[in-house]
């Protein structure tokens, strides 16, 4: 049988085997290559890893030896999230840097030591120039030091000179003074014996004059009440009239008075008006028959007058005698006055007007106590012989006042007008009533208006003022024939006659 071309099984196995055995022999030559590379590539890398421990063991024992060097042990030897941690060597040195170095801190332990450096040498150098001014200062301080020594020496040569000088004066000084002593005990036992013989004089002076003042004491007070009888017993009087009613006209309600221009008359002064027949004028209020007040100063000795206030038992008529303690011809009188002025009785002060109708008549108050208790101008004013009257007004009791402060100024008042009421007896002076007074004045309180709630009454005479004619009201009209000198507004009604005629109308 012919051989065939046509490949057979056993050439594929063939082919299959070569290629295969080629692939092998390719992929173990590749894989001895690679394995030779990289057992090359591990013993580099162990040389390489044992020249790094090398170093990192060299590099650790370079740190330790500089832990010690610093003197820093911590196990952490930098922070890097906070490289100013003390819990580090690092941020431990900083911190000593910052702490040890102050103001030569620099950025660096070596920068820091070099600074420190300097400053010492510094310091050093200042501490070497100091030694040698304390050396040359300590000669000086010897040579001062062996002088003062001499100088010391001599003063104390001279010291126990003078020392012995002041014995010597100390002794003969004592001997003074011993002798000096024996004669101020004799004057002292003198002293005494004249000090005992003065206290039993004194003693004995005081008795004296504590039986004498009581006595003056005793016989002031019966002076006092035996003058007060005589005056109400005598109702004497040293006043004088000022002048005398010339003309009366009733119609008219005027009268004319003997003063004028030359007198230095003034109107609106006030006269208290007295009968002709008079014993005194200014004796007590019972006497005053009327007031009038001065309108016009007509001539030298005439003037025109109203009549304010009239009695109508004792009418006004010519001849009478007016007076005023407020004025005389050519001078201005002088009135002291104590007490609460309330001259309408509403409970108000009336001070100020009291002072002003004074002032407009040309009187003058020289003396005051006010409603405080404090004396004007000043605490030195005094009652004199010039001073006219004093005048008592109300002087309020103390016990009356709950208040602290009114009844201190009530014992105030009471105690200026105790002194005043001796300042007048001593001086001559007339002591009298406001109410008084402003009888002998001729003053008539100006009419007040009631105001509803005020609780003040309204002080009106019995049965009350006629507003008009200043006269009491009720039955004015006579049951008889009145004379025509009398018929006016203000008549009024006749009393009952006991059939004795009056001596004013010449009655016997």
């Amino acid at each position: 049988m012919a051989a065939s071309n046509k490949p057979t099984a056993v050439h594929y196995s063939l082919i299959v085997f070569v290629i295969a055995s080629i692939v092998l022999g390719v992929t173990t030559y590749m894989y001895q290559s690679e394995w030779s590379k990289a057992k090359k590539d591990e013993e580099k890398a162990k040389a390489d890893l044992q020249t790094a421990n090398t170093s990192l063991r060299t590099l650790d024992d370079g740190i330790v030896a500089l832990k010690k060097v610093l003197g820093k042990m911590q196990e952490q030897t930098f922070d890097t999230g906070n490289p100013d941690n003390p819990a580090t060597v690092v941020g431990d040195v900083k911190r000593d840097v910052s702490e040890q170095g102050q103001a030569d801190a620099g950025s660096t332990v070596a920068e820091t030591l070099t600074k420190m450096r300097q400053a010492m040498e510094t310091i050093k150098a200042e501490l070497t120039a100091q030694t040698a001014a304390k050396l040359a200062t300590e000669q000086q301080m010897l040579a001062l030091e062996t002088r003062y020594k001499n100088v010391a020496e001599e003063h104390q040569k001279a010291f126990k000179a003078s020392e012995a000088d002041k014995r010597t004066v100390i002794n003969e000084r004592d001997e003074k003074m011993a002798a000096k002593d024996q004669e101020i005990a004799s004057l002292r036992g003198q002293k005494n014996q004249a000090e005992v013989e003065l206290a039993q004089e004194k003693d004995a002076r005081t008795k004296e004059r504590k039986q004498l003042q009581d006595e003056n004491l005793r016989l002031t007070l019966i002076n006092d009440k035996l003058r007060e009888e005589l005056d109400e017993v005598k109702k004497e009087s040293f006043e004088v009239g000022d002048g005398k009613i010339t003309r009366v006209e009733y119609a008219a309600n005027l009268v004319w008075i003997n003063l004028g221009d030359a007198d230095f008359l003034k109107p609106r002064m006030t006269f208290s008006v007295y009968s002709k027949d008079t014993p005194g004028v200014g004796r007590t209020p019972a006497g005053v028959k009327g007031e009038i007040q001065v309108t016009r100063v007509t001539q030298p000795h005439l003037a025109e007058a109203k009549m304010i206030d009239e009695d109508p038992l004792r009418p006004i008529s010519p001849g009478d005698i007016i007076y005023t303690p407020l004025w005389s011809p050519g001078r201005p009188e002088k009135f002291a006055i104590v007490g609460k002025i309330d001259l309408d009785n509403d409970g108000r002060s009336d001070r100020d007007l009291f002072k002003q109708e004074l002032a407009v008549r040309g009187a003058e108050i020289t003396v005051e106590v006010d409603d405080k208790g404090e004396r004007h101008p000043d605490e030195t004013a005094q009652i004199t012989e010039a001073t006219k009257f004093l005048i008592i007004a109300t002087i309020p009791d103390p016990a009356a006042y709950a208040d602290v402060e009114e009844r201190e100024t009530a014992k105030k008042i009471g105690q200026e007008y105790k002194a005043l009421t001796t300042e007048a007896r001593l001086h001559g002076v007339r002591i009298v009533t406001l109410s008084d007074f402003l009888a002998y004045i001729g003053y008539k309180p100006k009419q007040r208006l009631f105001k509803p709630g005020s609780g003040t009454g309204y002080n009106l005479k019995a049965g009350g003022n006629s507003t008009g004619m200043d006269r009491p009201h009720g039955d004015t009209q006579s049951s008889g024939n009145v004379s025509g000198s009398f018929k006016k507004a203000n008549s009024v009604a006749a009393p009952t006659s006991s059939g004795n005629t009056s001596k004013l109308f010449g009655g016997k």
